[in-house]
């Protein structure tokens, strides 16, 4: 592969993270993009624990914690015993978590529908496959490095 393909690649993903912050402005301003992310991954795949929460988003314990304790304080998880582990806890989302969720997703879509009016639906689709898959092939190998170093 050509490296100097492979460096504007990287620069344009530097450049992805004002997309990003764009992205989280439209996201309701209590939530943030992390709050939101960390909030999805708990409607999608809970109840869960807050280390599950952790390894879906590929942050830290202590920053998945500082998320969910955040979202529980706003009154958007609950807190329940994990029935095959008393010790520990699983996350759920309440529903205001579920409506904050649904309105800055909808918010978060209206703005991009306008960003990407001159797009065709193609490009689009294109894009978002070329990016799932990036992002799947980068978790592979950040998942593969972790294997190799355990």
């Amino acid at each position: 592969m050509n490296s100097a393909a492979v460096e504007r690649l990287v620069r344009s993903l530097y450049r992805l993270g004002m997309v990003q912050r764009q992205l989280a402005r439209h996201a309701l301003a209590e939530l943030g993009s992390q709050g939101f992310v960390a909030l999805g991954v708990i409607h999608v795949n809970g109840p869960v624990r807050v280390s599950d929460v952790a390894q879906k988003l590929n942050v830290a314990l202590s920053v998945a914690s500082r998320q969910v304790a955040a979202l529980e304080s706003a009154g958007y998880v609950t807190r329940e015993s994990d029935p095959a582990d008393r010790r520990a806890h699983r996350v759920t989302a309440t529903e205001s978590g579920r409506k904050v969720l649904k309105e800055s997703h909808r918010r978060m879509v209206h703005a991009f529908s306008q960003a990407l009016e001159g797009w065709t639906t193609e490009e689009v689709e294109s894009l978002s496959a070329a990016l799932d898959r990036l992002r799947e092939d980068v978790h592979r190998d950040v998942a593969g490095d972790r294997g190799v170093a355990a």
